[in-house]
């Protein structure tokens, strides 16, 4: 069984041991893995179908792909191939775009920061302090806590995506927590904390530590569960007043807090999650 492990090459070296664990457990399962990335790929339709070339040429398809960059359309494009991806094609589209997210999310009814969806030059109206953020992002790159008029068009011009979010700041800054769930169950979840930024992220250099999820907490998550047919994601929460608050899913999650602050070794539970799944 051959199986396609898909990356952009900036992101490669910083997560080469991550890459590492999949073809060590891959080949525990007797899965011909290939590290494939993106700039190597071009797609398209030749004769009414949707083709793909690798390196210029054309190649056999794998059984599975595992998408670790953001390229809803590409994702998409493999499906109509009849290649399962994971994540597949609507949770890429729907949880990179944090517009659309909010927006789908908010069908589920948990709590869910002010946000407003604004396109770059347009006329708004804004409430001091927010949390300014592109609509395509993660990782908490050019996210801006802004204070005044001053900070709220320095960061606007530090944005290059034309969709921005505008949302009001939770009240515990610096704090927020992330729950790793695979398909429809929880598999941990993690709080970070800064004590020297708003962002919480591991990336940025917060910290990290095992958070157990009360009853109440859990039925928060699941309620989002059931919106999707998730794989593998990062569903992120920040703190208001003491309380969980939806924040965002993280389609092409990380998985260093995990493999640092506890036993679990995610990628051999999603591995066997994906054979179960294309054997069905």
């Amino acid at each position: 069984m051959e199986a396609w492990l898909l990356y952009d090459k900036a992101r490669v070296e910083r997560n080469i041991n991550y890459i590492n664990i999949y073809f060590e457990e891959c080949k525990k399962r007797n899965i011909d893995l290939k590290l494939i990335l993106i700039e190597d790929i071009e797609f398209g339709i030749k004769n009414n179908n949707c083709t793909l070339l690798y390196k210029n040429k054309e190649c056999s398809m794998p059984q599975f792909i595992i998408m670790r960059t953001i390229n809803p359309l590409l994702t998409k494009h493999f499906e109509f191939m009849g290649i399962p991806v994971f994540n597949n094609s609507f949770v890429s589209a729907i949880c990179n775009d944090k517009q659309k997210t909010y927006q789908y999310v908010s069908k589920a009814n948990v709590e869910i920061m002010d946000t407003g969806f604004v396109k770059k030059g347009t006329c708004i109206s804004i409430k001091y302090p927010s949390v300014i953020k592109p609509s395509f992002g993660s990782g908490g790159e050019n996210v801006f806590l802004v204070k005044n008029e001053e900070e709220f068009k320095k960061a606007i011009d530090s944005i290059s995506d034309e969709n921005i979010v505008i949302q009001k700041p939770a009240s515990d800054l610096g704090k927020d927590l992330r729950v790793y769930v695979l398909k429809d169950q929880i598999i941990a979840s993690i709080l970070r904390v800064s004590n020297s930024d708003f962002r919480s992220n591991y990336s940025l250099g917060g910290t990290a530590k095992i958070y157990n999820l009360s009853h109440e907490e859990r039925s928060i998550v699941y309620k989002i569960i059931e919106l999707f047919d998730f794989g593998l994601v990062g569903i992120d929460f920040v703190f208001h007043r003491g309380k969980m608050v939806f924040n965002e899913i993280e389609d092409v999650v990380g998985a260093r807090m995990l493999y640092s602050k506890t036993d679990i070794n995610i990628v051999s539970l999603y591995l066997d999650f994906i054979l179960n799944e294309i054997k069905a």
